[in-house]
Formats: structure tokens, C-alpha cells, sequence
């Protein structure tokens, strides 16, 4: 049988017509009833950065920003023999760093600091960073809260939090997928967070330290980055439950940040619930960037929502494009799906999977965890690439 070979390009832009028929989360499709209809990309000054032949850039929704195809993770990076790889990156057109205070403890942001007061390149780059820790004073809170509980109630709120959990199929397997240790642990404690914050609320005085802890994180990675300013500050770091994105005083916090110049644009990152953080993002509508787990496994639950988020003016990071590649016991169909889709024998399996996720044109570029030069050029021949996706 002949395998018929289809435009990736074309079914992206047909997917806004019509849901994709899998079971998603519950709450999905309403989530995205209210989107707004943002200005054309092309009526939006583009912000340039670090421009090279050779590299082909791509706006990030209504920030402007032009990143490169490919930017640069930096997990890894906890000394200065990385230095010479981000000089590498910076020479071949790659201008987004992203990073955070998780990292190490903070050591990477310290790492990318000095390089860049060293080098003089931080006006060649969109320096991108996370909150890791914003829910460390409302955790404190949730303490103080539960000391004065019967053990009963606190049991009553975790058995209601799993409750919702198995509800909603977030962690069916297909839809959910492990990216890192202690990732599905996010779940019952983002779910059992949200619902004693629900039913006993906040104090006055908790709102304006949870802001107080928020402008102490960022201080802190300004001063480990040795800047004055942020591109992109992603916050909440791996969301787990989209109802968090409803937190006022996280509004209030990203909101200020911006009228004082602390950052340009505001993010949110989620490995978890991917299909439903996505059209929460696009609901709330104060999300300038997105970034996410997208795949050639977990894809078809999003490219709907993916086209959506770029007409309502979202740029998209696609994260762990290449990272299921790497952990055990993977599916052999995951490596097949994506052989079938570019058979192409001269190229690696992670670069392959770079090539595909490129051809969807509404997200803005794809993070990759590059940390020696060579990966960075074995990766850096698939930018600028157009290809017909073969399927079966």
C-alpha cells in the first residue's frame, strides 16, 4: 500500500475549524469559549535580537519577541565550562536563554549571570526565568490553616482532591506522561492546596506577603542573573491544576513587574495536564508565553488549542520535544510514529523530533537542553527546514 504524504503545515491551520475527537480533560472545550481575538501578528512590531544568517526566527505572540526556532536550556548549566556553549549558541543565531532558581538551587541562574556580565551578551539574548518557589509562602499558609483542623477534614480535603484527580483523567495513561521524578506528586498536592485555599480563603495580611515572598524571588534571580530586568518570568514553574491560574494577587504581582520594568512579558509552564492548562492560559488571557510538553506522542491532544492560543496572540515554547526519547521503557511506537513521519536516515532521533515539532507554524520555537556544541550543531540542521510529514 502506498503511504500517502500530507501537508503537516495545512492540517495545522484546519484544526481551528473543528475538536479534535479525544477524550480530554472535562473542563477543556469551555475553557476556550471567551478567547479574545488579538491584533495580527503581522500588525505587531517584530523585536529583534541577536539576528543571524543562518537561523530563522519566529514572533512570540503579542510580546514581538523573534526567537530563534531553537533555544537554549540550560538545567545542566552549573559552572563556567558551559560558557563556551552558550558562546556557541550565541554565534550560530541562538538568542533565548531560558532558566530557573529550581535549577541547582539557584546555581544555574548564577552561572548564566556571570557569563553574561563576562561576556557582554545579555542585549544579544531574551533572558527567560521562573518563580519556582511562589507557592512556598502559601504552602506556609496551608500549615498554619491545617494546625487547626481535625485530622478528618484534612483526610476529607485529600480524599476530594484524588476525587477530582480520577474525575477529570489527568493522569490516564496517553494523556499523562512522566517526564522527571516526582512529577506525578504535583497532582493531589496542587488539588488538595487549591481546595483548603477555596474553602477557608485568605487572610488580608497573607495576600500582601505572598506578594512580598513574589518580589523577594524575583529579586533574588536578578541579582543571580546580574540584570536589571527580565524577558519572559514564567510563574507558577509547572502548574499542575488550572484553577491556580485564577489567583488574583498572581495577577496583581505580574501586572506590577511589568509597570515597574521588572519583566516584559509574563509565562507559565506546565508539564502536567498539558491540553487543560493550555486553554486555561487562554481563558485568563493575562499570559503573554506558554510553555509546555509537546510531542509526538501527546500532540493530537493539542492542536487545537495550539492554534488557538497563537489567535488569541500566546507565544508557545514547546518543551520535552525530545525528552521521551531519552527515558526508559518508552512505547516503540513513539520512535516508529516519528520514523514514519520523517524517515530521513541521516538524522538523529532528537533532531528528527525537533524537524517535527517545527512544522507546526503556531508555536514560536522549541527548548532544548543543548549542553555541548555538538548537539547544539547536530540540532541546528533543522532550523529554517520545511517538510511534508509522512503518515499512515
Amino acid at each position: 500500500m502506498t503511504k500517502p504524504t500530507n501537508s503537516r503545515r495545512d492540517f495545522f491551520k484546519k484544526t481551528a475549524a473543528s475538536s479534535i475527537g479525544l477524550a480530554l480533560a472535562p473542563n477543556l472545550l469551555a475553557a476556550t469559549s471567551n478567547q479574545k481575538v488579538a491584533k495580527p501578528l503581522e500588525q505587531i512590531k517584530p523585536i529583534w535580537r541577536n539576528k543571524q544568517n543562518g537561523m530563522t526566527y519566529r514572533m512570540m505572540g503579542r510580546t514581538g519577541m523573534m526567537a530563534s526556532e531553537l533555544v537554549l536550556g540550560t538545567f545542566p548549566f552549573t559552572d563556567d565550562s558551559y560558557n563556551q556553549v552558550m558562546d556557541y549558541g550565541i554565534d550560530k543565531g541562538i538568542n533565548y536563554i531560558d532558566t530557573a532558581p529550581a535549577y541547582s538551587n539557584g546555581q544555574v541562574e548564577s552561572t548564566i549571570g556571570n557569563y553574561l556580565k563576562k561576556s557582554g551578551n545579555r542585549d544579544k539574548v531574551f533572558l527567560s526565568t521562573k518563580l519556582s518557589f511562589y507557592y512556598g509562602y502559601i504552602d506556609r499558609v496551608i500549615r498554619e490553616i491545617e494546625k487547626g483542623l481535625p485530622q478528618g477534614k484534612k483526610d476529607a480535603l485529600l480524599k476530594k482532591a484524588n476525587a477530582m484527580i480520577e474525575q477529570r483523567s489527568v493522569m490516564k495513561p496517553g494523556y499523562h506522561m512522566n517526564y522527571f521524578s516526582g512529577q506525578e506528586a504535583q497532582f493531589l498536592k496542587t488539588y488538595y492546596r487549591h481546595l483548603m485555599l477555596q474553602e477557608y480563603g485568605f487572610k488580608s495580611e497573607w495576600r500582601a506577603k505572598i506578594k512580598q515572598h513574589a518580589y523577594k524571588l524575583l529579586e533574588d534571580s536578578l541579582r543571580r542573573l546580574q540584570t536589571d530586568h527580565l524577558d519572559v518570568l514564567h510563574c507558577p514553574h509547572g502548574i499542575a491544576m488550572p484553577e491556580m491560574m485564577d489567583d488574583e494577587v498572581l495577577q496583581e504581582v505580574l501586572t506590577e513587574f511589568k509597570q515597574k520594568g521588572l519583566i516584559s512579558a509574563s509565562g507559565v509552564s506546565f508539564h502536567n495536564d498539558v491540553a487543560g492548562h493550555l486553554a486555561k492560559a487562554i481563558e485568563v488571557d493575562y499570559y503573554d508565553i506558554t510553555m509546555f510538553a509537546y510531542n509526538i506522542a501527546n500532540h493530537a491532544a493539542l492542536e487545537n488549542l495550539v492554534f488557538k492560543a497563537k489567535e488569541a496572540g500566546i507565544g508557545m515554547v514547546a518543551m520535552k520535544v525530545a525528552k521521551l526519547l531519552w527515558l526508559k521503557d518508552q512505547p516503540k511506537w513513539r520512535l516508529e510514529k516519528l520514523n514514519t513521519a520523517i524517515p530521513d536516515q541521516d538524522m538523529s532521533k532528537f533532531s528528527k523530533a525537533y524537524l517535527w515539532a517545527l512544522q507546526n507554524p503556531n508555536l514560536s520555537c522549541c527548548v532544548s537542553e543543548m549542553h555541548t556544541t555538538d548537539i547544539i550543531a547536530d540540532n541546528l540542521k533543522v532550523v529554517g527546514r520545511k517538510v511534508d510529514i509522512q503518515t499512515v
